[in-house]
């Protein structure tokens, strides 16, 4: 089956995954994908259970807190959120390790060169926290505490930030020279 095939074929799964209201179902749901994903199947758990669980945990203590607070509580509704958004995820995470995302998009040549550049500052982020990861542990003798690592967290959250910007600002330049927001 074609990438554009499996593309489309996520984008009906999300809509079927957002209308099922059955916690169970959802379940059954992961459970398949997790099937589906052979040997990758822990790793991509694992790194859907790690990127969602932030912000899941922030939602679930927040609903938490209302629910008990009005004397609303519901299991099942916390178990429903939770369970949908990890299926989401997981299947995020099955596509973007099954197929080429440009090569799914050649249809449209915008879309196309959005995913391009979009894959391309991915790159240049993730090899910028890596470098500053490694010049970190490189400086540091002994193991960094607390304060230290929020210190160089915060400065490299801005220095990526600036660089961002930056590279959008150059990138939309370019686009604009090139003729891409003409009507």
């Amino acid at each position: 089956m074609s990438d554009r095939y499996w593309l489309l074929l996520y984008l009906i799964a999300v809509v079927l995954v957002t209308l099922v209201h059955q916690p169970c179902y959802l379940l059954l749901g992961l459970l398949a994908v997790m099937l589906l994903s052979g040997s990758l199947r822990w790793r991509l758990l694992r790194k859907a259970l790690l990127s969602m669980l932030l912000f899941n945990t922030a939602v679930s203590l927040g609903y938490l807190a209302i629910a008990l607070m009005r004397d609303e509580f519901r299991a099942d509704y916390l178990l429903l959120i939770n369970a949908r958004v990890l299926l989401l995820v997981m299947l995020g995470f099955w596509l973007s390790a099954g197929i080429n995302i440009a090569k799914a998009l050649r249809f449209s040549t915008t879309l196309s060169f959005l995913a391009t550049l979009a894959a391309g500052q991915i790159r240049l982020m993730s090899r910028l926290i890596g470098d500053y990861r490694t010049a970190f542990e490189s400086r540091c003798v002994k193991r960094p505490d607390w304060r230290e690592r929020r210190r160089l967290a915060l400065a490299q959250t801005e220095a990526l930030l600036e660089h961002a910007n930056h590279a959008a600002t150059e990138i939309s330049q370019a686009m604009r020279s090139r003729g891409v927001f003409d009507d």
